[in-house]
Order: C-alpha cells, then sequence, then structure tokens
C-alpha cells in the first residue's frame, strides 16, 4: 500500500523555478543547473524504484512512503521507506552512472565517466548508518520498538559497479521487490500501519525558500512576468480574460498561478497586489485582487497593507 506515494520534491520545484527566471549570465546560474540536474536525477531514479515497488500494492501488511522528512531528533531525509510486517526498511536511492566503486577504505564513492573524468562522493553506507541511527532515536522517543534496517539501490544499469564487502546490500531498482518479498524474520511483528501513519504525521517537507535569500541572490535579478508553461521561454499577456504566450500564442486562464508559486519559493510567500502587479506584469489592481482571491489566502496583519499567503 502506498502510504506516501511518489511526489516531486519542493526543492526540485524551487530550482527548476530559479533557473528559468535567471539569465544565463548571472555568476551563480551554472551552479543553480548543476544543482537542478543532480536533483531531477535522484527524482528520476526514486520515481523510477516507487514504481517497481507499485508491485507490493496489494502484499498485504506491506506499506511504501516516498520522501520523508523528519525534524526530530535529528533532520534527516529519506528516500524511500518501506514498511513491512517485521521491519523498517530505508531505501537510499543512487542515481549515477559510468563506473561505481565503493570502497571500504577509506570509505568513498568513486565514479569515472566514459571521458576519464572522476569524483569522490561520500559512501551511501555512511549516509543510511546516520539515517538509521536517527529514525531509531525517533523510534525510542515514541516508544516504539523496531526493527531499522537499510539497502542501497541503484535505479538504472547505466552504473558498472564495484564493490568491496558491504553492510548493506547492492542491489538494481528490479531486484527490490523480489528482495523484499523474500525476507522473512523469525522476530514478532510489527503495527506497519500505526509506524506509517507516525511518519507520515511528524514528516515536515525539507525546504529553503525563499531561494533568493538562501543563495544570496538580488531580488532585481529575478525575471518578472507569466512565463509560457507550454514552451517555457515565451511572456504571457492578459488579452481578453487569458493568458496568452506571445512566442507560441497558447493560452490559459490560471498561468498566474506557478507565476505566484516562483514568486513564493524565491522571493516571499507572503506577497501584496502591488508587488503581484510588478511580477505578474499586469497593471490592473482589480484583476490582480481576484487572482490572489483564488490563488492564495488573506494574510491577517495588523497594518493596513492587505497581503496574501501563497500557498507552496
Amino acid at each position: 500500500m502506498f502510504i506516501k506515494p511518489y511526489e516531486e520534491a519542493k526543492m526540485t520545484l524551487g530550482l527548476r523555478a530559479l533557473a528559468r527566471r535567471l539569465t544565463s549570465k548571472h555568476p551563480l546560474y551554472d551552479q543553480i543547473t548543476r544543482e537542478l540536474l543532480q536533483a531531477e536525477a535522484g527524482e528520476h531514479g526514486e520515481k523510477f524504484i516507487m514504481k517497481q515497488l507499485e508491485k507490493l500494492t496489494f502484499v498485504r501488511g506491506i506499506h511504501v512512503l516516498h520522501n520523508i522528512s523528519l525534524q526530530r531528533p535529528f533532520p534527516m531525509q529519506l528516500d524511500i521507506v518501506v514498511i513491512t510486517k517485521y521491519e523498517v526498511i530505508i531505501i537510499e536511492s543512487k542515481n549515477i552512472k559510468g563506473e561505481v566503486e565503493l570502497k571500504n577504505r577509506p570509505r568513498q564513492m568513486i565514479r569515472t565517466l566514459e571521458t576519464g573524468e572522476r569524483r569522490v562522493f561520500h559512501h551511501p553506507e555512511v549516509q543510511l548508518e546516520e539515517y538509521m541511527y536517527n529514525l531509531k532515536e525517533f523510534f525510542n522517543q515514541n516508544q516504539i520498538e523496531v526493527p531499522v534496517h537499510g539497502i542501497i539501490v541503484f535505479p538504472f544499469n547505466n552504473a558498472r559497479i564495484e564493490y568491496e564487502d558491504s553492510l548493506f546490500p547492492v542491489l538494481m531498482a528490479r531486484e527490490v521487490t523480489g528482495y523484499l518479498q523474500q525476507r522473512s524474520l523469525k522476530t514478532k511483528t510489527i503495527d506497519s500501519q500505526s509506524i506509517s501513519a507516525l511518519l507520515v504525521q511528524h514528516h515536515k517537507p525539507y525546504e529553503l525558500f525563499p531561494l533568493c535569500r538562501y543563495y544570496g541572490i538580488e531580488i532585481d535579478a529575478i525575471q518578472t512576468g507569466v512565463i509560457c508553461p507550454e514552451c517555457q521561454i515565451g511572456q504571457m499577456q492578459w488579452l481578453k480574460m487569458k493568458w496568452i504566450c506571445s512566442s507560441c500564442l497558447y493560452s490559459n486562464k490560471k498561468a498566474h498561478k506557478c507565476a505566484l508559486q516562483d514568486y513564493g519559493m524565491l522571493i516571499n510567500k507572503g506577497i501584496t497586489n502591488s508587488q503581484a502587479q510588478h511580477f505578474l506584469r499586469l497593471n490592473n489592481r482589480h484583476t490582480i485582487k481576484r487572482m490572489l482571491m483564488t490563488s492564495c489566502y488573506r494574510k491577517e496583519s495588523a497594518s493596513k497593507r492587505r497581503e496574501y499567503q501563497i500557498l507552496l
């Protein structure tokens, strides 16, 4: 049962918004695009693993949760959590291509591309050990005794993997369901439903919004306007009660919602009518008011200034 199905991380959405609203000449543009590509690759791999786990949908007592973030007792972001009748298993996904070596002394993951380029990463075992310890502490604080294990999963066959003796199983995505079905622990069963509900209850999405403040980017560097969701290039204009792209002529009545989401992720979750007029490039306070009232909620303020809160 998918208690928390696949959903693209908000941080990935924010990086995508930042990349499309920064000029390529901005000094942080290359860094942002690299981070976006890494985030999208990770999302792609996790989505594929979740697709494989759909084969377990009707297996009684198995619950699957994607992208669980807990803040206490220690901050942690878990790619995928599988809860069976006997244990909790953390899946650490690594979507990486090339020749991959998992070294023990010291523990490193070394990737070599066909071009000969080599790069050293943290060993996924180190991350898994930390996550397992933190999750056990979380359960202890909630007075729950449950076995916690971990596996390392490479989603695709674009990596040739060599590893020394490993503390955790190293699998390809298509092996995961078989691995889970074969596990039969001779221990007492656990309440997988209650444990799943507890994790979802304490889940708090990982985000660093607004990203302009996080990266130290000037607000003036952010491109304003409603960017066409169809061609991702053209600027849209509000004509005859709808947005029309100046490049591909695509039309949409609610394209401003995506632009407001960009504003919330990049600049501020709070927005006034005048700020929305500037960002959407639409000098009509009455139209903007209607857009804000249907896209946001009114924020109570002691001042006379009317401010709306963007829902992310």
